[in-house]
């Protein structure tokens, strides 16, 4: 496999900035895997502090253990600016990978 489709297949499937660092474009690299990785970071993070305020609230009784009390309030905290927050962050994410994969293709065109 020539290295130029390895750098796709790898900005494709694993992490978008991958493949520049594979065809030894460092600050490439660099800026679009801070980013990718800091994107990713809060949108988890975002996540996890929803799980846990719903855990903290089947463990002090306000809700029953059941799935469908877990997910009325799952889709409550889906509403209002944490809404907002994953959505923008999502849509970022999407775009930086996007980003990579336009431009790891133009340098593979390039490197050709």
């Amino acid at each position: 496999m020539k290295k130029t489709s390895k750098a796709v297949l790898v900005t494709a499937f694993v992490l978008p900035g991958l493949g520049h660092y594979l065809l030894k474009r460092y600050i490439s690299a660099v800026i679009l895997i801070g980013a990718s990785l800091t994107l990713s970071y809060i949108l988890i993070s975002t996540v996890i502090e929803r799980a846990l305020v719903i855990s903290d609230k089947i463990i002090k009784g306000e809700i029953q253990p059941d799935l469908i009390g877990i997910t009325q309030l799952a889709s409550d905290s889906s509403t209002g600016d944490g809404a907002n927050l994953m959505g923008y962050v999502t849509t970022a994410l999407v775009a930086v990978w996007v980003v990579a994969l336009l431009d790891i293709f133009r340098v593979s065109w390039l490197v050709r």
